[in-house]
């Protein structure tokens, strides 16, 4: 999964950990064995959280509107994504497990980014924030 320009929401902080779990994705689904797997869903585990309440920081600094609405999208997304880890650490690295997470990240972070944190993005900038 490769990072592109189109991807940039314009704030960098943002755009610097979304770099870096691009990288991290891209260990995931290069992982061959199952402990590389495991480390690298352990590491999104607690990088979505920093990265999420970094996130919430920046929309009540900035007085978003839809903070709440977009605190909620990450909440439920903590969520999914425990569910599937701890399906993982149940089952094991099958290839039904690697290829729902994989998708499941893959798809959802694309998604957040493109309309969430763009969404954000174009708030801070047409507000001066």
């Amino acid at each position: 999964m490769l990072w592109s320009k189109t991807l940039e929401t314009g704030i960098t902080k943002i755009d610097e950990q979304h770099k870096e779990l691009f990288k991290r994705i891209d260990a995931l689904l290069d992982a061959g064995n199952k402990d590389r797997l495991k480390e690298t869903i352990e590491f999104l585990d607690s990088y979505i959280v920093e990265h999420f309440t970094c996130e919430q920081k920046m929309h009540i600094d900035s007085k978003y509107p839809k903070a709440t609405a977009h605190k909620a999208y990450h909440d439920n997304y903590v969520t999914t994504f425990r569910k599937m880890k701890g399906q993982f650490m149940k089952e094991g690295h099958t290839l039904t497990t690697s290829q729902a997470v994989n998708k499941n990240v893959i798809d959802w972070l694309k998604e957040h980014i493109m309309v969430h944190d763009k969404e954000f993005a174009a708030y801070c900038k047409n507000n001066g924030k």
